[in-house]
């Protein structure tokens, strides 16, 4: 029979010889694993000196598209998707649903459609919508190409014309790509692929869109040419309307659009940023200024254009320089345009350049015989945005005896002899185009496109006016109601530390003495008059008496009555214009007064 001491005496040395027998075995799998480990990394990095990763491919799209809206309809809304295919046997967008698929803010959707490719709002040769497909479906399609990274997918509204490519498609370009491209490091990324899917051919101003992306551009054709189902990674789609400030009358006559946002810092942001691309130089204020004049050689010709000229450099002792597209580049126009102090032409795409003009320069629009300059105003409305500090002026022939008709020309070119002869001689007897809707009027054809022999008198007057009117307003200091872009963005915050407490008059009346410090970022607005708006509302009533003061601290007593509770509001306004939010309203009582 073994005693205790024996039984603990052979467990312990048992115990002792498995465990070192058990780390024997640990240490030995464990420089085993080591070993493995090590060989795996070694063969890692020998994979990753081979090449890139591998990139997506056909089983990247089998987990399915998602896609995340934000808006409240196609005319607000914009698109992010994962894995958007597009079907050139169909032409349409392909969306598949699979088992990773996400679908956010796409409420609203065939009403009338997702949104818009354009920056055009709402317009029925813009609308963007996609087929529904199970991800199986998949397998039907043979051949698949990948385009890995982010893609703006849009549409050019116009791009053979130089005012549309601008404002409808490279501004807001810009814009979407500042929105869904900023990062730590740069706020703006040239990696992008910009997918152009109206179907028009590239243009004569396709290296304008290019100057967005390090990427070559991919047109609808070159995916329908393909023959392969393209799916895109990471696309966004629809271009930002923030940009743009006219409409071009296909529902109500042409005019500014409702609600213009942007001011002459996104026009320069932009224009920097052209220039820097183009390779064109900064504006050096000690150059000698000089004035531009557009030369059409087609159509719409001023006929007198050397007798212009001539009057122009004499009247103002200036040099004038003669562009033209036919002999310029669109990047050597902005060149020269960059530099003058004057811009001179007849009512024409061309005058969307006016966004290159420096500060203080002069805008002269010339308008044929029965076009009324109010009825017309895409150049004038850019000219006049907050900030831009151009002066604008237009020229309009009023004499009939001074314009060259063309009524055999083409329709589109302001012909008029496929009309029958009534509506002809009504045309022709007309003395002022009427309002009208784009675009295919012809009234506004035939008289668009008139030649002007231009009044050297009465022009020079206009063009004196205009530019004394610059020099007054280099001169003069602006108002806080014409400065507010200074600082537009820049608002006052809430007012703080705000407090009440009851007083007493000696004859017996209550009061409300509120008091608060001023916004703490107040000292930052260079702000040249400050005043305080405040509210105070007996509490179960609708209604609030407003004052507005110019101080930090008053006793209320008007309409201010005893036992009552009252909530009250303040906030502060900066030159008139600026408002603040109000700071959260205080509680105030008049109970036991």
């Amino acid at each position: 029979m073994l005693n205790l001491d024996m039984i603990l005496k052979v467990t312990w040395v048992m115990t002792t010889v498995g465990f070192a027998v058990l780390l024997s075995d640990y240490l030995r799998l464990r420089q085993q694993e080591c070993r493995n480990i090590t060989d795996a990394s070694v063969q890692n990095t020998e994979k990753s000196a081979e090449g890139p990763p591998k990139l997506p491919d056909r089983d990247y799209v089998q987990q399915g598209s998602s896609v995340w809206c934000w808006g409240d309809n196609n005319t607000d809304r914009m698109c992010k998707f994962s894995n958007l295919c597009f079907s050139p046997q169909h032409q349409h967008f392909v969306f598949f649903h699979g088992e990773q698929t996400m679908t956010h803010g796409i409420h609203n959707r065939f009403q009338p459609a997702l949104v818009d490719l354009s920056s055009v709002p709402d317009h029925n040769t813009q609308y963007f919508q996609y087929v529904d497909l199970p991800v199986s479906a998949l397998r039907d399609f043979e051949k698949v190409k990948i385009f890995p990274g982010t893609s703006l997918i849009f549409n050019r509204f116009n791009p053979d014309n130089l005012m549309h490519v601008f404002h409808d498609d490279l501004l807001p370009i810009y814009s979407t790509l500042r929105q869904i491209t900023a990062s730590d490091l740069d706020p703006f990324n040239l990696n992008t692929r910009l997918v152009v899917m109206e179907g028009w051919r590239p243009g004569e101003f396709v290296d304008l869109y290019q100057m967005f992306s390090t990427k070559d551009l991919v047109f609808k054709q070159d995916l329908v040419n393909s023959g392969e189902l393209a799916c895109f990674t990471n696309a966004y789609v629809g271009l930002s309307k923030a940009t743009t400030w006219y409409q071009y009358g296909f529902k109500v006559p042409q005019g500014p659009k409702d609600n213009i946002t942007v001011t002459a810092r996104e026009i320069t942001q932009f224009t920097d940023f052209v220039c820097t691309r183009l390779g064109i130089e900064k504006i050096d204020d000690t150059e000698s200024k000089y004035i531009v004049l557009f030369s059409r050689r087609l159509n719409r010709l001023i006929v007198n254009e050397v007798d212009v000229t001539i009057a122009l450099a004499r009247e103002f002792d200036m040099r004038v320089v003669t562009l033209s597209m036919e002999s310029h580049t669109v990047p050597q126009q902005i060149a020269v345009i960059r530099k003058a102090s004057m811009l001179v032409g007849v009512h024409g795409s061309f005058l969307t350049l006016a966004m290159f003009l420096p500060p203080g320069a002069v805008v002269v629009e010339l308008f044929p015989y029965a076009v009324n300059p109010e009825h017309y105003v895409p150049y004038k409305t850019l000219a006049n945005l907050p900030g831009m500090k151009l002066t604008y002026t237009a020229w309009r022939n009023t004499e009939q005896q001074n314009t060259i008709t063309h009524p055999d020309n083409p329709w589109d070119l302001g012909g008029i002899a496929h009309l029958d002869p009534a509506e002809q001689d009504a045309i022709l007897r007309s003395t002022e185009v009427p309002r009208h809707l784009c675009c295919r009027n012809p009234e506004w054809l035939f008289r668009i496109y008139q030649d002007t022999v231009v009044d050297i008198p009465s022009f020079l007057k206009t063009v004196h006016t205009a530019v004394n009117d610059a020099e007054t307003n280099k001169q003069s200091t602006c108002s806080p109601s014409t400065c507010q872009d200074e600082y537009k963005t820049i608002y006052p915050g809430q007012v703080v530390d705000l407090t009440c407490q009851i007083v007493q008059s000696s004859d017996g009346r209550v009061g409300l003495q509120l008091s608060w410090q001023p916004p703490w970022n107040l000292p930052y607005l260079d702000a040249k008059d400050t005043k305080y708006e405040v509210w105070i509302q007996e509490q179960g009533k609708a209604s609030y008496m407003p004052w507005i003061l110019p101080f930090t601290s008053h006793v209320f007593s008007e309409g201010i009555g005893a036992g009552l509770d009252y909530n009250v509001w303040v906030r502060c306004i900066v030159d008139d214009t600026v408002v603040g939010p109000f700071a959260d309203a205080v509680q105030c009582s008049t109970k036991g007064s």
